[in-house]
């Protein structure tokens, strides 16, 4: 312990000496900041989208309990009494929506939010795959991704913990001072060790501090939980230990400090460059990312065939289907544009679609699942992956979002239709309590985190016990 505290006491004196080390760490200090700052604006930018669509749904839903109180003495105010209450009416006007809103952590890793649909307009016409819901994703923003954060840890910190540690042993070689540290120590392995523990607190303070920043500034409309701050700090500190492990590894076979930081570089650009493009470009060809816009397409199509279809046949199809509906049935059914005509037309669109839709979800489900098995031989992918999932910002994440969507979406299906069908209105109380989208909390994604984080630690253990033989076989020699 003694020994301990003389080297960090040491090691701090002449890192307050070389300003060079303090002007890199108030770069990646601002780095840090700015990564934070993008989140932010991110994150406030789809807050005040929310909260807009929100206001106007509000509106809406006012102007609708509105018509119970219009002036029948006026024409205008006839035909607005007469709509009170239409199940059309309120589907046209205001339409419920399932809204996926940013959490605390989305302004550190924004993940997949900028090129997935953050809300759906609800409707019994399953039309989710048309606009407002379904956006175009911007090619370059795909390409580019974000500079939040989350990038920041990911490809920029490693660089960090390249920059002062690459030299650590071969410094003292070439000043010719290692032989005296053997001398006075009797381990110079050890007091590297403790070189390298010193870097590994300073840098993992300059993390945690711009984490706690950014915990801090977070919106105070998005929920940050306790079990996700732990989780991020836990993440975060377990890819430094990884990335200081690769360093000791290379360091111990004292190599001279070019040849280090060269392997050192090469080592990051392995894993941060080349083996995630090689990954993502295998998935693409293996399990292919479908396209919202093919669906949509597909949607089209059967849209049209759906419409052109005999009404008496459309009408069969749906009493055969929804069976809890027969006893509505009547002669008077096959009316060109009455309620039962759009009630089958939308019932047997929807089902055709969930079949595209399922299809949809199981390829990119697939696509997903590849990706995850592969991000454990890679621990820098993997982080990616566990930032993701922390902040909730992943594909994974938007897909359960959409299975909550569906299911909400099919609850206020079956409330319309009853209504649709049996040519009733709904009264001023029924409108005021219609149902709302309250989106659940995946309770397993600490356990899937906690999962995934074991290959970081398994990768890190292995380098460890690799550094250990080497260094048992270096002290042999």
């Amino acid at each position: 312990m003694q020994l301990l505290l003389l080297i960090f006491r040491f090691e701090w004196r002449q890192f307050l000496r070389q300003p060079a080390q303090l002007f890199i760490l108030l770069f990646f200090l601002l780095m840090g900041l700015y990564g934070i700052s993008n989140g932010y604006r991110f994150t406030e930018k789809q807050l005040a989208g929310l909260d807009s669509l929100a206001q106007n749904q509000r509106a809406r839903l006012q102007e609708l309990t509105g018509r119970f109180h219009s002036d029948t003495t006026t024409a205008k105010g006839k035909i607005l009494a007469a709509q009170a209450g239409l199940p059309q009416m309120i589907e046209f006007k205001a339409p419920p929506a399932a809204s996926n809103p940013p959490y605390g952590l989305t302004v550190m890793a924004i993940g997949q939010r900028d090129i997935l649909p953050y809300f759906d307009i609800i409707s019994s016409k399953r039309d989710i795959l048309t606009p407002p819901n379904a956006e175009i994703a911007n090619p370059e923003k795909l390409a580019s991704g974000n500079f939040d954060y989350s990038f920041v840890l990911i490809y920029l910190f490693p660089l960090l913990i390249i920059i002062l540690s690459y030299d650590l042993f071969s410094r003292e070689a070439e000043q010719q001072t290692d032989r005296l540290l053997s001398v006075q120590s009797g381990d110079i392995n050890r007091i590297l060790l403790y070189k390298f523990l010193f870097r590994l607190v300073i840098i993992s303070l300059l993390v945690n501090t711009i984490s706690f920043i950014g915990f801090l500034i977070h919106p105070h409309t998005t929920a940050l939980h306790l079990p996700d701050v732990l989780l991020w700090l836990l993440v975060t500190n377990t890819y430094l230990v990884f990335w200081f492990a690769i360093c000791r590894l290379v360091i111990i076979f004292r190599k001279s400090s070019s040849v280090n930081a060269l392997i050192l570089i090469g080592i990051w650009l392995l894993l941060t460059l080349i083996l995630p493009a090689l990954t993502n470009k295998t998935a693409s060809l293996k399990h292919p990312m479908p396209l919202r816009t093919e669906l949509v397409s597909s949607q089209r199509e059967t849209m049209t065939h759906t419409w052109e279809m005999p009404i008496p046949q459309l009408l069969e199809k749906f009493y055969a289907n929804n069976p809890q509906y027969l006893k509505l049935k009547s002669t008077a059914d096959t009316a060109a544009y009455g309620n039962k005509r759009f009630v089958a037309y939308y019932d047997l669109l929807g089902r055709r679609m969930n079949s595209n839709i399922n299809a949809y979800k199981a390829a990119a489900e697939r696509h997903n699942n590849w990706l995850n098995q592969m991000a454990w031989f890679n621990p820098v992918a993997q982080m990616q992956g566990l930032l993701n999932a922390t902040a909730e910002t992943g594909l994974s994440d938007y897909l359960y979002y959409q299975d909550q969507t569906t299911i909400f979406q099919n609850q206020w299906v079956k409330l319309m239709n009853s209504y649709l069908l049996s040519n009733k209105k709904l009264t001023l109380s029924e409108i005021e309590n219609l149902p709302s989208f309250h989106p659940v909390k995946d309770q397993a994604k600490s356990a899937r985190i906690l999962k995934n984080i074991l290959s970081i630690w398994l990768a890190t253990i292995l380098l460890l016990l690799i550094t250990a033989q080497k260094k048992k076989t270096i002290s042999n020699n």
